[in-house]
């Protein structure tokens, strides 16, 4: 008997060591709060981090900068690349389920009361966006704003919201929840109001896997996890809006 629970022992070990593994993971370079790469954490490191060692397995992130994630992965040289979509170089069989939306807005002080509802509002307006805006955001965006005189894009997003909230553009383009985030660290405007004008829609993304059978597992794992509610706790550590759950709730029925 104890012959056959010690053989039993030996074949469970020997297994759970052939299927746990540390998985590479590639992220695009640092874009806090979804990834902050100084300290391997953030919304989306940490997500899928909790993902993986539900799996039984251990993240490696590799940080590159943004847009190399898909040519890596067309070499061959990583199991998983993050924050990708049909827009990217990548295989759409590869994509795993959505599990991050993004929205760009305009954001303004609420004291300024600019009226904006449209792209075109943005005219004859100082405007500080994130860097490739005028490419990614569609032709309409950048055929209005790249020539304008008082138009820039910047890398970093930090100061995007320091020159909004003290005056010196009148607005900032960048995702709702990085601005929420930048915003909340600094004690001097963190109290002050802002107007998000959605111009823009919500956009998810997704975890390129080419593996089929990782990317089931990945699937299935990440499902547990929203559905436990963990999903939201973590969102809720970055202090950022479920914006999933909204496209979710906004999806017409079939």
């Amino acid at each position: 008997m104890k012959q056959l629970l010690l053989m039993f022992l030996v074949s469970y070990l020997l297994s759970t060591s052939v299927c746990a593994k540390k998985i590479s993971v590639v992220v695009g370079w640092n874009k806090p709060p979804y990834v902050i790469s100084q300290t391997d954490t953030g919304f989306e490191v940490d997500l899928v981090r909790a993902v993986l060692r539900d799996m039984g397995h251990e993240i490696s992130p590799i940080y590159v900068p943004f847009g190399r994630s898909a040519r890596l992965l067309s070499m061959g040289s990583i199991d998983i690349g993050l924050t990708l979509n049909n827009s990217h170089d990548v295989s759409s069989d590869f994509l795993s389920d959505a599990y991050v939306v993004y929205q760009n807005v305009a954001v303004t002080r609420k004291d300024r009361a600019l009226s904006i509802h449209s792209i075109e509002d943005l005219k004859g307006k100082s405007v500080a966006a994130f860097q490739t805006a005028s490419s990614v955001l569609g032709e309409k965006y950048g055929d209005t704003l790249s020539s304008h005189p008082t138009y820039i894009e910047m890398a970093s997003q930090d100061s995007q919201v320091a020159m909004l909230m003290l005056g010196s553009i009148d607005v900032a383009v960048m995702d709702r929840n990085i601005f929420n985030y930048f915003k909340s660290q600094d004690a001097q405007y963190a109290d002050d109001e802002v107007v998000l004008h959605e111009l823009f829609p919500l956009v998810a993304y997704h975890a390129a896997i080419p593996d089929q059978q990782l990317r089931a597992a990945f699937n299935e794992t990440l499902q547990t996890f929203i559905e436990d509610g963990r999903y939201q706790a973590l969102l809720d550590v970055y202090g950022l809006e479920n914006l999933l759950h909204t496209m979710k709730q906004n999806r017409p029925p079939r």
